[in-house]
């Protein structure tokens, strides 16, 4: 099984890692102990205390080279929902477990107008109220109108959230076991707005003053932290040329 998930791994078609390749291996992304929360490329994940610092670094790089394959699968597919298709296909062939997600177009009241108030009620939900109160992610969102637009970690999350006909991004929370066959685990949010435009500064963007809709969907993932160890050099091989526009820490 790991040898067939190595084998699609390395067969996998990415995009063009851009003029920065050759800086790439001067970015190292030190994970901690301690719950944190990263951007990676188009999603913003929570890690729970459970989950080792390489566990961090090994689940981060499937994360992003499931977005890199959909990104370059659907370059030209205007379609956000067939751009999740191939985000969970890829998770799914390179050992991940994964529930499939269907997507529910929602309606926005006018009190509902911005991205961090519509998405909240969707975390705690997906969370429960307990752990949504804790979360580093929900944090994050009620502290955007005290935070720089152009730190760095909101810079490449806006740029890799982008799409044709509007945005999508994801909200992830990942958590590990230590049973007798110890795993990872996954809860995810997931998101796509359609304004038949590319929106810019997603995570600012105001739904009253714009004609557009947002469809949800949660999902659930996991990996045997055995598969995760296994496939883990293969995965960080094909995403390291890609890392320095695509992971940062994110400091509240």
């Amino acid at each position: 099984m790991h040898a067939e998930a190595i084998q699609y791994i390395e067969a996998l078609d990415l995009p063009d890692p851009g003029p920065r390749y050759e800086s790439a291996g001067e970015v190292e992304i030190q994970f901690g102990e301690q719950a944190e929360a990263v951007a990676v490329g188009s999603q913003i994940t929570e890690f729970g205390t459970a989950v080792s610092p390489a566990q961090r670094a090994a689940v981060s790089d499937c994360l992003l080279l499931a977005q890199l394959a959909a990104n370059k699968a659907m370059a030209n597919n205007p379609d956000m929902m067939a751009w999740y298709k191939r985000y969970v296909e890829v998770l799914q062939n390179i050992g991940w477990t994964a529930t499939s997600m269907s997507f529910e177009r929602r309606k926005i009241d006018e009190a509902e107008s911005s991205v961090n108030k519509v998405v909240i009620p969707l975390l705690t939900s997906l969370l429960g109220p307990g752990a949504a109160a804790a979360s580093i992610v929900v944090s994050v969102l009620n502290s955007l109108q005290d935070m720089d637009k152009d730190s760095p970690w909101i810079t490449l999350f806006d740029r890799a959230s982008q799409h044709a006909s509007g945005a999508k991004f994801q909200l992830g929370f990942v958590d590990a076991d230590e049973g007798a066959e110890p795993t990872v685990s996954a809860k995810l949010v997931a998101l796509a707005i359609d304004a038949k435009r590319t929106i810019t500064q997603v995570l600012f963007f105001k739904f009253s003053s714009q004609n557009a809709t947002l469809s949800s969907a949660d999902g659930r993932f996991g990996i045997g932290a055995a598969t995760l160890e296994a496939i883990r050099p293969s995965v960080q091989e094909k995403v390291t040329p890609f890392l320095i526009d695509n992971i940062g820490k994110i400091e509240l």
